[in-house]
């Protein structure tokens, strides 16, 4: 429990000050005594007094008996916590979450986090995304109290951390419109402190509207918040989250068909990779450049024969890229006729949990199509049906985009 008194006591006599040196001139030796002893309530003013008597901030008067624990889990959780969102291993990831989860679970069933500090709060948000994550519960709704107690504790920039995730929850269910709601919240505290939050997590949160608008095709807000986050990292300076505005920019005119201004990002992002030596965004820059060659030059040969290196990468990162490098090499075979060679390529295909945006998703249903339309061609029409049917069912919700609708046209050569 917290227990002023004692604090205020124990501080005096380690600096070898007497009642009256700390009472001074404000409250008397009396009182002193008294609010020692926890026989008085100091009020906020008296406890800034006995602070600047005592050479300290008012604050540390103010920690509970647990502080130094509280400080040490801080500082445990925020390690593993680091370590946790850098694994690309599923299983040890799982296990790792649930590590955290146990660790801090103690703290939150006997009360120690009271939300007064910014430390409370931050383990308090760990157990909350360790819960998450464990699938204890997938709700956005915990995460609504956060934002009032990073509030509290004037950690602002955090608060737009919060609305992120909760809209990220939303957009994993594919609900966009919600996801949006909760980032036009978050975009209200940029208006309420300005400055006093982060840039980095205002380029986060206009690149995540500038996301979830697309995904309800509507086309001037993305133009608008592209504007707002380069206009922000020009005047600051900040190369940030570029890399990915352009390669959305990318698939955007690409899907679209426009040739010109889809190589111009495209060329961006060439530029960022061969500056940054980031392997994750040259295996991106890669999968881009097989896109082009289909989608705009269409030069099926060229994609066939546009082979890569492996990068030093995480191989996690590369099963997931490795779904859409197929993706392109089997569409490149199909176009050209090679349909048994174009299934060597489609064996595995699934849909990727992690990837939830509707350009994505049309990307990776369209693989289901080609599929489906060199098992029609090779006379297996069973399963041709069965991929085609699982494709358009998929995208029945989305704006029509060129990968759409050639997944609509392979239903209707199929079906009819």
């Amino acid at each position: 429990m917290l227990n002023i008194g004692a604090k205020i006591k124990e501080l005096r006599k380690e600096r070898k000050m007497t009642l009256a040196q700390v009472a001074g001139d404000r409250i008397t030796k009396g009182m002193l005594s008294l609010i020692e002893n926890g026989k008085a309530q100091p009020s906020m003013e008296s406890l800034q007094h006995i602070a600047k008597q005592l050479n300290i901030d008012v604050s540390e008067l103010m920690q509970t008996e647990n502080h130094h624990q509280i400080k040490e889990l801080y500082q445990d959780v925020e390690k593993k916590r680091l370590a946790l969102f850098k694994e690309y291993n599923e299983k040890k990831f799982n296990e790792k979450v649930i590590e955290l989860y146990d660790t801090i679970l103690p703290f939150v069933d006997n009360g120690s986090l009271k939300g007064t500090t910014f430390e409370d709060v931050r383990i308090y948000d760990a157990y909350l995304s360790m819960r998450y994550h464990a699938k204890i519960d997938l709700s956005e709704k915990p995460f609504v109290k956060l934002v009032q107690m990073y509030e509290q504790v004037h950690a602002y920039s955090k608060i737009l951390t919060i609305f992120d995730r909760m809209a990220g929850i939303k957009f994993l269910e594919r609900n966009y419109m919600e996801a949006l709601h909760y980032l036009f919240e978050g975009e209200k505290y940029i208006d309420k402190y300005g400055d006093l939050i982060d840039d980095i997590e205002k380029l986060d949160l206009y690149y995540n509207i500038t996301v979830m608008s697309a995904a309800i095709n509507d086309d001037a807000q993305v133009e608008h918040y592209i504007e707002k986050a380069f206009i922000l990292s020009k005047e600051k300076k900040i190369f940030y989250r570029l890399n990915e505005f352009y390669r959305f920019l990318f698939f955007i005119h690409c899907s679209k068909e426009e040739g010109e201004k889809a190589f111009y990002y495209l060329k961006k992002m060439r530029a960022f990779v061969e500056i940054m030596e980031e392997p994750a965004e040259t295996v991106m820059e890669q999968i881009l450049t097989l896109t082009y060659t289909n989608q705009i030059e269409k030069d099926y040969e060229k994609t066939i024969a546009t082979r890569f290196e492996r990068v030093d990468i995480l191989e996690d990162i590369y099963y997931d890229a490795d779904f859409f490098f197929n993706g392109e090499y089997a569409y490149a075979n199909y176009m050209l006729g090679r349909y048994k060679e174009a299934l060597t390529y489609l064996k595995d295909i699934k849909i990727l949990g992690r990837n939830q945006h509707p350009i994505d998703l049309a990307i990776m249903y369209r693989s289901f199509a080609v599929r489906a339309l060199c098992q029609f061609m090779l006379g297996d029409k069973e399963n041709a049906k069965r991929d085609i049917l699982y494709a358009t069912d998929g995208v029945k919700d989305f704006k029509i985009t060129k990968e759409i609708q050639f997944i609509l046209d392979a239903h209707k050569t199929i079906m009819e």
